[in-house]
């Protein structure tokens, strides 16, 4: 039964929070300055993901797939590329030289 409710006071706050800039949107002046800090937000929370992604793999020693895959995420977001691709092409590295190095282990 706690479970239950753990789950439903979790829905009930991932709704609320998608819900309510549509429906505060007309009723709330933004600035500009917390307009563009709203938009860098999910840019900021993928690359927290990243650096803690590679000091915990400088912690096992699998440091060359991490290596490479940010290199080439890097690369993608210095020519403007989407946020969808540095993550496919990213993950697409890391796993062929995980593959790789595993098997050279």
């Amino acid at each position: 039964m706690t479970s239950l409710l753990v789950v439903l006071a979790v829905g009930a706050g991932s709704y609320g929070f998608r819900v309510a800039p549509l429906l505060l949107r007309d009723r709330v002046a933004v600035s500009a300055r917390l307009d563009h800090l709203i938009r860098q937000a999910g840019t900021a929370a993928i690359t927290a993901l990243v650096v803690s992604s590679c000091i915990h793999a400088g912690e096992q020693g699998t440091w060359l797939p991490v290596v490479a895959a940010v290199g080439v995420g890097l690369v993608i977001a210095a020519r403007r590329g989407s946020m969808l691709r540095i993550v496919a092409f990213g993950l697409v590295v890391y796993l062929l030289l995980d593959i790789v190095t595993s098997r050279l282990a």
